[in-house]
């Protein structure tokens, strides 16, 4: 069966080593093409301009030998310059017509470039060579005398240029395995990085959700990327375990009322005792709101802890929820023989702090109903509202019998329960539940020790003040 088209292009991409490779050789060469150029540009402008102020010079120097001696003057000059043995030297005299008769040029000089004033280059013929070349030459007018050619040959800058060329030439190719050297040294980094992270997940997709990717310790862009995905392997591992942790509590506290509720169910079904059945019936409609009740705990819980519900977040006064609460449950205080104390600062503005109305109240009430099932025993439950900096204290304190320093991560757990509070009700999500709203709003529980008691606080942050 053929392979998918997908996979046949995926096969024939070039590998991203080679790219890397191909890349840094390309840069080097790229780098090292803009340098030569530059040192070439500059190196012919700099050899062409002290060419030119040599032959501008010698022609100066020509002219003042005329108007001094004249023209025989000048010959004997030529031909001591010619005589001197510099083979660049060029100069001659012309007559009307531009042919020469004096010096050792024997080439004819077009009109057009004998009537350019100052510094030109043209192509002559000097004598004792066997082709025309270049030359920077200055031509000026001698009168009746004719004119007068002087200046330098390209030969010497012409051979010096083709060093130039040579070793610039080679330097382009020293460039080109350079970079196809630090390429290959840098695609071999690269992939050895990029495969010991790629192994890392490939183990952790296949189960070892304890493997994690290398770091270094260089600091470079991989172990920040492995820092990363170290972390988010952290927080799944982490999940996962509260999934397991969860899986097995919902089983195990699950297990006692459907038991009950079965019990129940079947006594029902076999009495003949319309009272009794009505009882029991009763008793089965208590099991499955209990159990309706936990199941719905957990989900509010997932969902904070999902942060889902933010965007039900609006301005609201802590104060005035926490009256609220505090009314509410008065009368149930007032039975339990305890004093339910209200601890808010005045004046939080509600422009300052949002969150979800509902789930706060849920977390409250979770407190206060600890409170009273833990912490009666005390005589007074005070529920406080504050103000610190930038965030907002909300919670519950009593003069119960508190938490142990070695309980407080079983009393935080789902369904985690201490050994004094076994035997009361509630499935053990209440301190859960407020964890996870404070997660929601973004914040933190905090269990203090109240000496005696426990103190709850909720730490949310608030909007800075502008003021």
């Amino acid at each position: 069966m053929p392979a998918p088209a997908s996979a046949r292009a995926h096969g024939a991409r070039v590998p991203v080593t080679m790219r890397v490779a191909a890349l840094a050789m390309l840069l080097a060469l790229l780098s090292n093409l803009a340098l030569i150029g530059f040192v070439w540009w500059r190196t012919h402008d700099d050899a062409l301009a002290a060419l030119r102020g040599q032959a501008v010079e010698q022609a100066r120097a020509l002219s003042d030998v005329y108007a001094d001696g004249g023209v025989r003057a000048l010959r004997a000059t030529i031909a001591d310059l010619r005589d001197a043995g510099d083979p660049r030297f060029v100069a001659a005299l012309l007559d009307g017509a531009g042919r020469p008769r004096d010096g050792n040029i024997v080439s004819h000089i077009p009109g057009a470039e004998r009537h350019v004033a100052g510094f030109q280059i043209v192509r002559l013929h000097a004598a004792g060579t066997a082709a025309t070349e270049e030359a920077g030459v200055v031509i000026r007018p001698l009168g009746r005398a004719g004119w007068l050619v002087s200046g330098l040959t390209f030969s010497e800058r012409l051979t010096l240029q083709r060093t130039l060329e040579r070793s610039l030439a080679l330097a382009v190719v020293l460039s080109l395995l350079f970079g196809l050297l630090c390429g290959l040294v840098t695609a071999g980094y690269v992939g050895s990085r990029v495969r010991a992270i790629a192994v890392s997940v490939d183990e952790v997709g296949a189960g070892d959700l304890a493997r994690r990717a290398p770091i270094t310790g260089s600091g470079d862009a991989f172990d920040l990327l492995s820092t990363r995905i170290n972390l988010m392997l952290d927080r799944i591992s982490a999940l996962m375990a509260e999934l397991r942790l969860l899986t097995d509590s919902l089983a195990h506290d699950l297990r006692s009322p459907v038991g009950r509720l079965r019990a129940r169910i079947e006594r029902a079904m076999t009495t003949e005792d319309e009272a009794q059945r009505e009882a029991l019936l009763g008793g089965v409609l208590q099991e499955t709101d209990a159990l309706m009740r936990i199941l719905t705990t957990v989900l509010e819980i997932g969902r904070s802890e999902a942060m889902a519900g933010r965007e039900r977040f609006a301005a609201l006064d802590p104060a005035d929820l926490a009256a609220e609460l505090a009314e509410m449950y008065e009368p149930l205080a007032e039975e339990a023989g305890v004093a339910l104390v209200l601890e808010a600062t005045p004046g939080i503005s509600p422009a300052r702090f949002a969150g979800h109305r509902q789930m706060l109240a849920q977390a409250l009430s979770n407190l206060i109903d600890n409170a009273l099932h833990y912490g009666a025993a005390g005589g007074t439950i005070a529920l406080f509202v504050g103000v610190e900096g930038d965030m907002l204290h909300l919670g519950v304190a009593d003069r119960g019998p508190g938490i142990a320093a070695g309980d407080e991560a079983e009393a935080r757990r789902r369904f985690g329960r201490l050994d004094h509070s076994r035997s009361a009700p509630g499935a053990g999500l209440g301190l859960a539940l407020v964890e996870a709203v404070a997660h929601l709003h973004g914040g933190t529980l905090r269990l203090d020790d109240n000496r005696p008691g426990l103190r709850a606080t909720l730490l949310l942050p608030m909007a800075r003040n502008s003021a």
